[in-house]
């Protein structure tokens, strides 16, 4: 082989490296499985219940976000199920959003946040719904 032909090899390969390796997949942001599938940093949308989101928030702000913690509020959405939830219409109302205990996936070194917590600052807008609550999540949720 010739020393061209080796210094593209090597140039390709270099390149492919680096375009195969985004910034989140070098573990050092922590991130959060935000709408049961996929982690990201800083979503704008979470969605709480995977089953059928019909409990969300949507236009978060994050006012902190570092590798131990994060908060930040929006806009919480939640299914009234009036006269049931398939014809149910969402509720609207402030909502504080809280993502904690850390931890690096085995598969990927990718780091998220396993614990979601929430908080409807002014009363959850349908009854029988705590005001606050927290869900937890995992590596194998977004095959991390």
């Amino acid at each position: 082989m010739g020393k061209r032909t080796l210094m593209a090899m090597a140039s390709c390969a270099v390149l492919a490296a680096a375009v195969a390796l985004p910034a989140s997949a070098s573990g050092k942001q922590t991130l959060l499985i935000a709408n049961c599938a996929k982690a990201k940093f800083k979503p704008a949308n979470v969605i709480f219940t995977c089953g059928d989101a019909s409990f969300g928030a949507t236009g978060v702000t994050w006012t902190a976000w570092t590798s131990k913690s994060a908060s930040g509020s929006g806009t919480g959405s939640l299914n009234d199920c009036q006269p049931s939830c398939v014809q149910g219409k969402p509720k609207t109302g402030p909502i504080t959003v809280q993502a904690s205990k850390p931890v690096t996936c085995k598969k990927t070194g990718r780091r998220i946040f396993t614990k979601l917590s929430y908080t409807w600052t002014a009363g959850a807008p349908v009854g029988n719904v705590p005001n606050q609550g927290s869900i937890g999540l995992g590596c194998k949720l977004a095959n991390l």
